[in-house]
């Protein structure tokens, strides 16, 4: 927030997305652990940095290098397999991941 005098504010940032594309970023996030494309359990690893220009693995959206990126790490067979998230989507998953188990 910038506050140009006494009585007037303007914002700098984006606002948050509503409540609805929350609940619509864990509903996707349901659907693709009971499809297998997502884990349902706690990563092994997890790592946050800049945005690699690689998707987003909930909303297949391109994470670019000025968003933040969560890059997951799970031990599934028959090796090690890595996911990326926004910040966002990465929250939906480990809220849909607490309702799966």
């Amino acid at each position: 927030m910038r506050i140009d005098n006494a009585r007037h504010w303007k914002l700098e940032a984006q606002p948050m997305p509503s409540d609805r594309t929350e609940q619509d970023l864990e509903q996707r996030a349901q659907q693709r652990i009971r499809e297998g494309r997502l884990p349902g359990t706690a990563p092994y690893r997890t790592w946050g940095g800049h945005g690699s220009n690689e998707p987003c693995a909930l909303c297949d959206v391109v994470i670019r290098s000025d968003e933040v990126e969560y890059e997951i790490e799970t031990m599934e067979a028959p090796g090690r397999r890595q996911y990326r998230f926004h910040f966002l989507c990465h929250d939906a998953w480990q809220n849909a991941c607490a309702q799966v188990t």
